[in-house]
């Protein structure tokens, strides 16, 4: 009797493991089926590519801009100048060359300046300071610009010529200032000494004549202490009385004249 005991004892223990495998298989099954799987995230769009900048053309729309507020200024237009000059100093900066990022600060600064202007002697200090500002940023860059060259007027008489000839050689002194360029700055300022209002181009209304030459005179006065002055400060000091010097003199006459676009007030 105790063989067939041992044989059933066996079979009682197989059976055993048996449903003991059975059970366990069941309950990992019963696991993996009713466990909630972690979702699978959706893979991250890629980031679209940043736009290329024309580094060339941001900065020469910038230039235009200053150039404008130098015109209105010129012309005593002080309410043209606060458009051009309020997008220079809000403008999102292009990516600026090496070396140059501590400048933009100063050009938005001086842009600030000259856009919040009362009068027309504070729009000329703070538009020279402008132009200088973004001189020193070319100089630091090492990105000097490329003028399209200034062609001198034609030698003659007449206030219209006259205006031409100090057009130029405050043209060629911005030049000088915004590249910067010593050559540019001084043959801007010969120009401007040299050229002198003949007696009868003057008007014939005595105050305007006694005005006219008291600024003409203080113009050429300006270029003498231009021509030998050396630091940036100076110029860009000097640089500003002429501008505004030459507005103050477009405005005698109560209209807005001088380069750019001119701009005549209602009934006038």
């Amino acid at each position: 009797m105790t063989a067939p005991l041992s044989v059933e004892v066996r079979m009682s223990r197989n059976s055993h493991a048996r449903v003991f495998a059975f059970l366990l298989l069941l309950s990992a099954f019963v696991v993996a089926c009713g466990s909630p799987q972690p979702p699978v995230e959706p893979a991250k769009p890629a980031s679209p590519p940043k736009p290329v900048v024309d580094v060339k053309a941001v900065m020469h729309d910038q230039l235009s801009r200053v150039t404008t507020v130098q015109e209105a200024v010129i012309r005593g237009d002080l309410e043209a100048v606060a458009e051009p000059a309020t997008w220079i100093a809000n403008h999102e900066e292009a990516p600026m060359p090496a070396g140059t990022a501590t400048y933009a600060p100063n050009i938005k600064k001086t842009a600030r300046m000259a856009a919040g202007a009362k009068d027309l002697a504070s729009a000329a200090t703070a538009t020279a300071q402008l132009v200088a500002a973004c001189g020193a940023c070319h100089q630091a860059g090492n990105t000097p610009i490329t003028w399209p060259a200034l062609t001198k007027p034609t030698e003659g008489t007449g206030i219209a010529t006259h205006m031409l000839e100090h057009q130029w050689a405050i043209d060629l002194m911005y030049q000088g200032l915004a590249q910067p360029s010593d050559e540019a700055w001084r043959k801007g300022v010969e120009a401007l000494r040299a050229a002198r209002l003949a007696t009868n181009d003057l008007p014939k209304d005595a105050k305007l004549t006694k005005e006219i030459v008291a600024y003409e005179k203080k113009v050429h006065e300006l270029a003498g202490k231009a021509l030998i002055v050396t630091d940036l400060g100076s110029k860009v000091a000097v640089y500003g009385e002429a501008l505004a010097s030459c507005a103050s003199c477009h405005g005698l006459h109560g209209k807005v004249w001088g380069p750019g676009l001119p701009k005549t007030p209602a009934g006038q």
